[in-house]
């Protein structure tokens, strides 16, 4: 007897109830050619430095506002590529409702597994007064197991509670290592709400900072130095989005 079999057979026996979150579809996203395809960034402009020291004291979390252009740099991450597939990227803004419950959603839960009731029907609202058919979302996490979902990697020996792009800083000479704690979702739109086809956890991808001079004070890195993490993060974005947009099938 298939899954689907036997689901249906125990939903019809009254043994299972209606899920809590819109199961990841594991199937290509089949989409017409011509469509529009949202990009909906929900990460804040910031970045986090995590400094180690063998004293324990003089180890500290900083988390500083950036000048990138986070919305930017998802769109430069995917439009080429959506272009190419003769799909229409549409810059847009999350709405006030996506971005209060963000941290609920992305953050202190996991969507590892599919998308909340709520958090579908706020995408599938948005789809509908922006008349799209897929959105590609930037989201935050947390580094732990749960956010990280089956197979993915959680950075050892960093603490759970970091999340979004950062760097790690020690007291050596050593290039700082980068983190990258979000997810990039590629969602569609069904009648029965938003369904998550693909998630790419970003805990896998890692780089480091090559022309990295350390400041006289490490709690004071001048503005434009966090500048030249913009392009690294850049690229590790670029990856990212690409492995969702590998979900995407075109259609005549």
């Amino acid at each position: 007897m298939t899954k689907v079999v036997l689901a249906a057979c125990l939903l019809l026996a009254g043994f299972v109830t209606v899920p809590a979150a819109l199961a990841k579809n594991p199937t290509q996203l089949l989409i017409h050619k011509g469509a529009r395809v949202g990009i909906i960034n929900m990460m804040e402009p910031e970045v986090t430095q995590f400094h180690t020291s063998k004293v324990l004291e003089q180890s500290f979390l900083k988390t500083q506002p950036v000048n990138w252009q986070v919305d930017s740099m998802l769109s430069d991450a995917v439009s080429a590529r959506l272009t190419k597939l003769e799909l229409v990227a549409v810059p847009v803004a999350a709405t006030d409702a996506l971005m209060r419950g963000r941290d609920q959603y992305f953050v202190d839960n996991s969507v590892a597994k599919g998308l909340p009731r709520e958090l579908s029907r706020e995408f599938g609202q948005l789809a509908t007064a922006e008349h799209l058919d897929a959105v590609i979302v930037l989201a935050p996490a947390l580094n732990n197991s749960s956010q990280a979902g089956s197979g993915g990697t959680v950075r050892r020996g960093l603490p759970d509670y970091l999340r979004g792009w950062g760097f790690v800083t020690g007291e050596g000479n050593e290039k700082p290592s980068l983190f990258n704690i979000t997810q990039v979702l590629l969602i569609s739109f069904t009648p029965d709400g938003a369904v998550m086809n693909e998630r790419e956890w970003g805990g896998g991808y890692a780089d480091e900072w090559p022309d990295y001079t350390p400041p006289p004070n490490p709690k004071l890195i001048p503005q434009d130095q966090l500048d030249h993490l913009q392009p690294l993060f850049g690229r590790l974005l670029a990856r990212q989005a690409d492995r969702v947009l590998d979900w995407i099938t075109v259609s005549p």
